[in-house]
């Protein structure tokens, strides 16, 4: 079964360690803007990531075919030898979850490293994807 990542808004305070902690993952830099989650402060005192959800919704709109889904994990991943950094993803990704990295000009997203699980206050996780959807349900409904 696929697994994904998930957050706990009520655990999230915002601080981006998670960011800092992808960004060294990815690039061996600390750098927000280089990382695959992104904080977003919705209103004082509640804060949200966005990442990746694996939905797939990017794979059929990159002209070079540099996304697909690795048919072990299923997680969906950017071949940085086809990627030419386009940005026709970024505009497919309905939950703002890619973008284009400024050094390498490659497309970034979460591949689920697992670094931001490191989050002090645990409020990241992967999860089957059955779990992720039951999750949904009872913090959204």
């Amino acid at each position: 079964m696929a697994r994904v990542l998930v957050a706990d808004n009520e655990l999230c305070t915002g601080c981006g360690i998670c960011e800092l902690l992808c960004s060294y993952a990815k690039f061996k830099v600390f750098n927000p803007r280089r990382a695959a989650i992104h904080v977003v402060k919705l209103e004082p005192g509640m804060d949200t990531p966005i990442f990746c959800t694996q939905c797939g919704l990017c794979i059929p709109s990159c002209p070079e075919g540099a996304l697909s889904r690795n048919p072990q994990t299923q997680v969906v991943v950017v071949d940085k030898e086809k990627c030419t950094g386009c940005g026709v993803c970024v505009l497919a990704c309905p939950y703002g979850a890619i973008h284009v990295d400024p050094v390498t000009n490659k497309a970034v997203k979460c591949e689920l490293c697992g670094y931001c699980l490191k989050c002090p206050q645990s409020a990241l996780k992967i999860v089957d994807e059955k779990e992720a959807v039951d999750w949904r349900r009872r913090n959204f409904a």
